[in-house]
């Protein structure tokens, strides 16, 4: 009689991080490509939202082999209106302030993930982990305020960009609860998406901007849509099966820090000395906060549901 090892399937807790890393990269080229693109922020977000619309049906038509349903689209509903929301925000206040006043507002969303996800979801709060993520959060403080006084910054963008922040937290809140159910990535988004187009499109003809498309806006919406709009989000997504939400948050610092190196490489801005020891002290922060919540965490569930990759 002979007997088979049995095989142990891979764990999706480490693709969800390394999902987690590739998103982040993503994003934090956003902020930057929002600039080149040099047009209104809403007629930007709708765009943006109605190409990513039909990548997203697309990609769902070609795994699926199937269109969305009433339900799907009911169930993503809130989350689709607080993305669009967020986006249109986000986009609106990053052209009337500068890359590093929003990217910092931005970061401020542990400051609400972290205890929510603690209360909604049952996370619990590691007090080492949390104590390299304010590690991380002094290095990108000293990143972004000692950033060079030649960028454009306003009040005005600086409050929209702080509400994109609040709306974003609660996509993810929202967000995270579709992707606990039976809902597939590609699903997800493929709902999500067209409710947000929607949700943009009201705005971007109010605000008379919807027909301010440059040729020179072009490429920059196609790259953020596939980009942003269908990489980052879905790797977002995925992410959320494995990694807690205030683990997110948290590794969200990078991005801002990030996004000043994109600044300098591509829009050409200065960064400091000062700025390089801000940065090293985010990414020690976050590797120690990756490692700690890898080691406390209990191990996933072997089965089926739990390892679906979406």
């Amino acid at each position: 009689m002979t007997t088979t090892t049995p095989v142990r399937p891979t764990s999706a807790r480490p693709l969800g991080f390394f999902a987690l890393c590739a998103a982040i990269v993503f994003f934090s080229l956003g902020s930057t490509i929002v600039k080149k693109a040099g047009i209104p922020g809403p007629a930007l977000a709708f765009w943006r939202m109605l190409l990513t619309s039909l990548l997203w049906t697309g990609i769902l038509y070609a795994t699926e082999r199937r269109f969305l349903t009433r339900a799907e689209l009911r169930r993503a509903l809130v989350p689709g209106i607080v993305f669009g929301l967020n986006i249109t925000a986000f986009f609106t206040g990053v052209t009337k302030t500068s890359v590093a006043n929003a990217e910092l507002i931005g970061s401020l969303t542990p400051l609400i993930l972290v205890p929510v996800g603690a209360i909604v979801f049952k996370e619990k709060i590691n007090v080492r982990a949390v104590s390299f993520g304010i590690v991380s959060l002094v290095g990108l403080c000293i990143v972004l305020f000692n950033a060079p006084t030649n960028g454009v910054a306003s009040w005005t963008g600086n409050i929209i960009v702080f509400g994109a922040m609040l709306l974003w937290s609660t996509y993810l809140v929202t967000s995270r609860r579709l992707r606990s159910g039976t809902m597939s990535v590609q699903a997800i988004m493929a709902a999500i998406m067209p409710i947000a187009s929607v949700t943009v499109l009201p705005i971007a003809i109010v605000t008379g901007t919807i027909s301010e498309v440059t040729v020179h806006a072009v490429p920059y919406i196609v790259l953020l849509a596939v980009m942003t709009g269908t990489f980052a989000h879905g790797l977002i997504v995925f992410a959320q099966k494995s990694v807690p939400i205030g683990t997110i948050s948290m590794m969200q610092v990078a991005q801002p820090a990030l996004a000043v190196l994109w600044a300098f490489l591509i829009l050409g801005q200065t960064i400091n000395p000062i700025q390089v020891l801000g940065m090293a002290l985010v990414m020690v922060g976050l590797a120690a906060v990756v490692t700690i919540t890898r080691r406390m965490a209990a191990p996933a569930p072997e089965t089926g549901a739990d390892l679906e990759e979406g």
